[in-house]
């Protein structure tokens, strides 16, 4: 469990919670230098594990939310009041299934990756990133922060 100024993140596969280790992430100084908040979640996939829902939410939100989306990343922000919390994904979502080795969706309190039975072993990345109080000025911030791309610079 990951804790946040909007509720605790959970990990849930195949809608059974499971535990997770949250890595803390550094800010960077040219994408995200002023927020709160930014760690990097991770989930070993196993291919006989077949198909799974690996779902990263904030179960008892109940807020605004928005979908920010960009080339090989797929995130919904979540506010209230002056806090921004962003949760994010390394992929694309598509409707040619076929086409993919996994897919995902959003939910109404996070989002999720979809794995198929072509789905090899690999690790999943969730960004969780958040920011208080955001700005107008500020807000892309979360998005380049919860972008799991940058969990190695």
């Amino acid at each position: 469990m990951l804790l946040t100024p909007l509720g605790a993140i959970k990990l849930f596969v195949n809608d059974e919670e499971v535990g997770f280790t949250a890595i803390k992430l550094e800010n960077l100084e040219l994408h995200c230098r002023d927020v709160n908040g930014r760690y990097l979640i991770e989930y070993e996939y196993k291919s006989e594990n077949q198909n799974q829902e690996i779902k990263c939410c904030i179960p008892s939100i109940d807020v605004k939310k928005e979908i920010e989306s960009g080339e090989r990343l797929e995130a919904i922000s979540f506010y209230k009041n002056d806090i921004k919390i962003i949760i994010a994904i390394e992929g694309e979502f598509t409707d040619y299934r076929e086409d993919i080795e996994y897919g995902g969706d959003y939910l109404s309190n996070g989002i999720q990756y979809e794995t198929f039975q072509n789905t090899a072993d690999k690790k999943f990345y969730f960004g969780v990133c958040w920011i208080q109080p955001y700005t107008e000025e500020n807000d892309i911030q979360t998005w380049f922060g919860a972008d799991p791309f940058f969990r190695n610079l």
